[in-house]
Order: C-alpha cells, then structure tokens, then sequence
C-alpha cells in the first residue's frame, strides 16, 4: 500500500487538492457574500492547470471531428470515383450503340437497292494466319447459306463463301491469293480478273495493253462470273504494271471495303441484282 502512495504522489496529491478546491467553490458558491481568500488563492493556482485541461479537452474534440470528417471524406470520394466510372462505362456503351446504329443503317439503306435472296450476317472470327485471308460470320445452312454466296458491304465487295457448316460460314476475302472476280473499269468498260496479291490488296489481271486504264478507274464487278451481282465496287486503281515481258497489263486495286474493321456484312445469291433505281 505505501508503494502504492510512493508510486502515485503526484496523482493523489493533484487529485485531493482539486477535490478540496471543488469542495471550497461549492461552499462559496451557497455562500457567495463572504469572500474566502483560500478559495480565491487555490482558483488562481488552479487556473493554469484548468486552462490546459480545456486546451487538451478541444484538442481531443477537434482531432476526433477531423478523424471523423476524413473518414467521411474518404467514403465520398470513393462512392464518387466508384459512381464516375460508372458513368464512363456509361458514355463508351452509347458511343459503341450509337456506332452500330450507324452501320446497320448504312447496311439496311444497301439492302433496299437489292432484288434477291440476301442475308444479314455479323463478323464473329478472323483467321489469326497471314497467309490465309478470311473471316467467320454468324450465319448458315440454316440460315440459306450455300458456298459460292457472294458477301458485300455498303463500300463494296468483300468475298464468297467458301465453307459452310450448320450455323456459321467461313468468307474469303478478295485479298486473298484464291479469290478471283470477273471485273471491269467503270470508265472504259476494260475488262480483267481481280486477284489476291501477296501484299495488301489485290490486282486486276490479264488486261491487254492497249485497253484504256488509268489511275484513279473504278473497278467494279462485270455479273459475268455467276457470283457477284453486276455493277458493285471492288476498288480503285492505285498503280498499273506489266505482266508476262510486256504482254499483258495489270492494275494493282486498293479495296473499297475496309476489310480489317468490317463487322456486318450482307451474304447474296447469284440471282440478286441491284436495282434499276440505284445509283
């Protein structure tokens, strides 16, 4: 017990003359006409320490509204990062609606200048080899598809149909090495075959030499290879070059239809035909 006292002097000591000066205002607060200078001398001695008291009191106060309000602050800022990144998801799917509203609205305005068995197919793979130029699309024999089918966009050509299962085709593009279009230049009426090139693009081949073709010509399909409807663009002529020690000319023809962003095409029999109407 006396290590006890030894051990905790101050704090005793502090607590019995606070209790005795509580005890002295009390007294003088029931008796507030005679003037006590004890309690007076023991109020002006206790004034500091009182003083740091209520300093330490608001200084706790403070720093727990501050705690509190952080806390508060931070749970704000992330239910507000957390609603803005909602917000952008928001933002990126009515950009990407509104972008495919707008190709299949080209692509129905294409549909309504065709006469014919026509069929609406969305891009659902691509052959991941370079040397192998095709694509997948949703569509297939059940659907009407045969092999043979020519593929077209609002741009232009695009391919045939060479494989066909059950509910999916694979398309050859025009690029590639095995394709093969009977064409001709819009402005002169010259008349050759487009092929896949090596390289990008594809080339118009077996022209003579003397037929009239120049850079800028329009290519455009003939109808004569009972595949393609007549009259629908393959490209436009970039370069012109010789073949065979000058016996023959050929045109190299940039594609009208961009074939690596493309995502819905329209897959049509050979008996469909553009309309008198259409431009």
């Amino acid at each position: 017990m006396l290590g006890f006292v030894r051990r905790n002097r101050i704090l005793l000591t502090s607590g019995a003359l606070l209790c005795f000066s509580l005890f002295l205002l009390s007294a003088s607060a029931r008796a507030p006409a005679r003037r006590d200078p004890v309690a007076r001398f023991i109020l002006d001695a206790l004034r500091p320490l009182q003083v740091q008291l209520t300093s330490v009191r608001l200084g706790v106060r403070d720093a727990w509204e501050g705690y509190v309000d952080l806390i508060g602050t931070k749970r704000e800022n992330a239910r507000l990062r957390e609603r803005i990144a909602e917000l952008d998801q928001q933002v990126i799917g009515l950009a990407e609606i509104e972008k495919t509203n707008e190709r299949l609205a080209e692509l129905l305005e294409f549909r309504s200048v065709l006469d014919g068995k026509v069929v609406t197919a969305r891009v659902i793979a691509r052959d991941p080899l370079p040397w192998f130029r095709t694509f997948t699309v949703d569509r297939g024999e059940r659907d009407g598809v045969r092999r043979g089918m020519a593929v077209l966009s609002p741009q232009g050509v695009v391919g045939q149909i060479a494989e066909v299962s059950h509910s999916a085709a694979r398309v050859l593009l025009l690029t590639d090495r095995n394709s093969g279009i009977d064409a001709v230049i819009q402005r002169s009426r010259a008349r050759g075959i487009v092929q896949g090139a090596l390289q990008e693009g594809c080339s118009m081949e077996y022209l003579r030499p003397g037929e009239d073709v120049v850079v800028g010509d329009r290519v455009m399909t003939s109808g004569l290879d009972g595949i393609f409807p007549k009259g629908i663009v393959v490209g436009e002529v970039q370069s012109l070059l010789f073949r065979h020690r000058g016996l023959l000319r050929a045109a190299i023809v940039q594609p009208s239809t961009p074939l690596d962003r493309i995502e819905e095409v329209l897959i049509v029999d050979a008996t469909a035909q553009l309309k008198e109407s259409a431009p």
